[in-house]
């Protein structure tokens, strides 16, 4: 995971959409109102394109794993804060106080369905539940669960006073939360990381975990052969290695949480090389 910033396109198609998902907001709310059902359109998929594109803020790549969203897994638009039902990691309901004395089961944030700010792109596997055969079969994947500290938000505006323990990475940066290194294992730093590598499944995948080694290993050999071109003198393969690192730091290749940390970690070993270089 790595902090993306996305800032809303200011196309008309876009503000058109917007406009639409707000009238679409106040009906959903005025249904809850008077306690009738709510059925949810695909309103919010409108805008997916913006949200998927490999040219877009999230670089085609999920949000949670960093893998790419190919053509053949298109992907899902997560709801951040689940629009629909709100549930405990075994599937269950989690209940929430109706003001009266009563528990009643969640009803999802439905007043954020069509909001933009709580859409992420995000893989099949990042958002629907499944079973990892190698791990014990233990269910990972987000679906309908929100985590927070304390109670959750159950009418608008009490989400901003919610304390959600899973990281929504345009507006946290998740690398204050969970770490990686060169064995490609995530590690949380804090209870929002631990609990994003455990929903997420982040370090049960195994595919995941090599995709990450590999990614270390390679964004690291980049920064060996950029020292040799430097030591050698070949200007237009420095030019293109340092086109290739600056893409990968700026998050648009897959699993960037650990070619930073090769990054990070080749400049530091590599800074006495450098200096003798200037000297030469």
């Amino acid at each position: 995971m790595i902090k993306i910033d996305f800032n809303p396109p200011t196309t008309d198609a876009w503000n058109h959409w917007r406009a639409k998902c707000d009238l679409a907001t106040q009906a959903v709310i005025e249904l809850f109102g008077r306690g009738e059902p709510i059925e949810f359109t695909d309103l919010y998929k409108e805008q997916k394109p913006a949200y998927m594109s490999i040219d877009g803020a999230f670089h085609g790549k999920c949000v949670y794993c960093e893998s790419l969203i190919s053509a053949d897994q298109p992907g899902d638009l997560d709801h951040f804060r689940p629009k629909g039902r709100v549930t405990d990691a075994a599937g269950n309901a989690i209940m929430v106080s109706d003001g009266h004395g009563h528990d009643l089961p969640h009803p999802g944030y439905y007043w954020l369905a069509y909001d933009w700010s709580n859409l992420l792109a995000s893989c099949e596997d990042c958002n629907r539940p499944s079973r990892q055969k190698t791990k014990g079969a233990r269910r990972i994947g987000k679906w309908d669960q929100f985590p927070v500290r304390g109670t959750h938000a159950a009418n608008p505006g009490e989400e901003l006073a919610e304390q959600p323990l899973l990281i929504n990475p345009t507006n946290q940066d998740p690398a204050v939360h969970i770490s990686v290194d060169d064995t490609g294992v995530f590690g949380g730093k804090t209870d929002e990381g631990k609990t994003c590598i455990d929903i997420f499944g982040l370090n049960d995948r195994d595919a995941l975990v090599d995709s990450r080694i590999r990614m270390y290993r390679d964004t690291m050999n980049k920064i060996l052969a950029l020292a040799v071109a430097l030591h050698f003198g070949c200007g237009d393969k420095a030019t293109a290695l340092l086109k290739e690192l600056k893409e990968i730091k700026e998050g648009r290749q897959p699993y960037t949480a650990a070619a930073r940390v090769a990054i990070q970690e080749g400049g530091a070993r590599l800074e006495p090389l450098f200096q003798v270089l200037s000297q030469n």
